[in-house]
């Protein structure tokens, strides 16, 4: 398996990232690469500006003395970690993206709520989790000791998804808690369309029968693994972060290019990402 790499930019957020990826760099027997990334670019709008070089000295000198805190941090966090660290100019998103070539696992701090600091303004993660060829976290606070949570329907995106949830939960020895949504109303919404009651519970039913039909393959392969399936109607976000609690991690899947597709329309993945108080992992198909 290869390293994870992780974008420092000295925050709060950043902090969380690293011990988060600390962690895991542990758990997967992976080497963790810590990178202090900084843009010192002017845009077109402000043509013939210089930035003077003492300034641009003590740009870079904060961004090596971030990575050097973050490395601190992560000995402290996980002691036998095999560490690296790096400094590299550039945007942001671009420069992780080039330098994780060699990763499988890239990891972003943020506080959540759709604020986003320094690094990691929210295009940085959202564009990094569209078109890395790997495994995307994004941090937005400690991971519980409870289970890896993840969301399925029917696409090949999913099972990419559901694949590395499987995975993360053996290596963690975790419950694996799989969500489905069979329909984005909720129980109220179908009443109040003059569903029954008996015919909510048999499509459920047949749902929870699809999904443990599904997830049946994986289940053979991680044999360690205890599985309980989530299958309701609700809007599929809600449903996920709902499971979440003290979920060690959210997993969700993703077709890359910027294009969510399946459980994660656009919308539900960024409500995800943005909402959730969990590490998410974005998986590409």
């Amino acid at each position: 398996m290869s390293a994870i790499l992780v974008g420092v930019d000295g925050s709060d957020a950043s902090d969380t990232a690293v011990r988060w990826a600390a962690k895991a760099a542990t758990t997967e027997d992976v080497e963790l690469k810590l990178v202090g990334v900084y843009d010192i670019s002017t845009s077109n709008y402000a043509p013939g500006l210089i930035i003077p070089q003492d300034v641009v000295d003590a740009i870079r000198q904060d961004a090596t003395d971030a990575v050097h805190a973050a490395a601190e941090l992560a000995k402290q966090t996980a002691p036998g970690v095999t560490l690296q660290t790096s400094t590299a100019e550039g945007d942001a998103a671009r420069v992780l993206l080039e330098l994780g070539q060699d990763a499988g696992t890239i990891v972003l701090g943020t506080r959540g709520l759709g604020s986003i600091k320094g690094l990691f303004l929210g295009s940085v993660s959202v564009s990094v989790a569209a078109h890395f060829h790997g495994r995307v976290v994004v941090v937005a606070g400690p991971g519980g000791d409870g289970p890896i949570v993840v969301g399925v329907d029917d696409s090949p995106v999913s099972d990419v998804a559901v694949s590395e949830a499987f995975r993360q939960a053996s290596l963690r020895n975790a419950k694996l808690v799989a969500v489905h949504t069979w329909t984005p109303l909720d129980v109220d919404a179908l009443h109040g369309y003059g569903i029954e009651p008996a015919e909510i519970t048999r499509m459920s039913g047949e749902a929870v029968e699809a999904v443990a039909e599904r997830l049946a393959g994986y289940a053979a392969d991680y044999p360690d693994v205890v599985v309980e399936r989530v299958v309701i109607p609700e809007e599929p976000a809600k449903a996920v972060l709902d499971a979440a609690g003290d979920a060690q991690l959210i997993v969700v899947g993703s077709r890359g290019r910027g294009g969510f597709a399946g459980l994660l329309l656009g919308s539900t993945s960024q409500k995800i990402l943005h909402q959730a108080e969990r590490p998410v992992m974005v998986v590409r198909e």
